[in-house]
């Protein structure tokens, strides 16, 4: 598929969902999905500190029975909203 005029690969869905994120230095926080598309997913962070852009992390639905964890990238983050992961 062709990225679209606002650089994405694949069509995003809104979804709020439970997810726990495992970040780069091995912290451990819960949060909320605020959409997600076929590539990755937007989480809402809003306590510091933020992972960074290019930092391994490590998410996994909290909302749905035996879920696995899923390794992904940080590609933006936007202080005080939260970060874009693209999944490995």
């Amino acid at each position: 598929m062709v990225p679209s005029a606002d650089n994405r690969e694949h069509p995003r869905f809104a979804l709020r969902s439970h997810v726990q994120l495992t970040d780069a230095e091995g912290r451990v926080r819960q949060v909320y999905t605020r959409d997600l598309s076929h590539g990755g997913l937007y989480l809402l962070v809003m306590d510091e500190p933020l992972p960074e852009k290019d930092d391994e992390v490590e998410v996994q639905a909290l909302d749905i029975e035996d879920p696995l964890p899923q390794r992904a990238v940080v590609v933006r983050v936007e202080p005080g909203t939260g970060v874009a992961i693209k999944f490995l």
